[in-house]
């Protein structure tokens, strides 16, 4: 008649309860595709194109502002003056770049801590090393502002 054994699981009770979340979340899924579309699934593809693209974005800034502090060491201006933004080459002529750097110290080392983007604006923190009569110095965190210009190249906003 009744039978008292004790009721076995396939599953032990933490799989059982994973597995019934599992096909929730599929559940979920699938009605929110037919009641919204592909909304979700493009949402979601924007979302990891941008992230992608902007590490993408971060390493090309960070580039750009490495090569312009090595043109900066080298005592290279002219070349450094290349890698200013179009609105500060219109400012200033190369000789102004050039002559900014008359009197300063010369650079000895140049380490990028940090990088934001926003938009087509980058903000880099920078970590400058400075030499001046055989004592090194060190400033810390100095903000380097990169600008995206129309042909898709970052440049260094120079004269704020």
């Amino acid at each position: 008649m009744y039978d008292r054994r004790p009721v076995r699981f396939l599953l032990k009770p933490e799989i059982f309860i994973k597995s019934i979340m599992v096909v929730f979340v599929l559940l979920l899924v699938v009605s929110s595709q037919s009641m919204f579309g592909c909304t979700v699934i493009d949402t979601a593809g924007e979302y990891l194109y941008g992230k992608f693209s902007s590490e993408k974005e971060m390493d090309k800034a960070v580039e750009v502002a490495g090569v312009f502090f090595d043109l900066l060491m080298e005592e290279d201006y002219r070349q450094a003056y290349k890698h200013i933004s179009s609105s500060d080459r219109d400012r200033g002529s190369e000789q102004d770049f050039v002559d900014e750097f008359k009197d300063i110290t010369k650079i000895i080392g140049a380490d990028i801590n940090w990088v934001e983007i926003k938009g087509n604006t980058a903000l880099l923190g920078v970590d400058l090393l400075d030499s001046y009569d055989g004592e090194e110095k060190m400033y810390k965190d100095i903000e380097l502002s990169l600008i995206k210009e129309e042909d898709g190249n970052w440049k260094v906003v120079f004269w704020e």
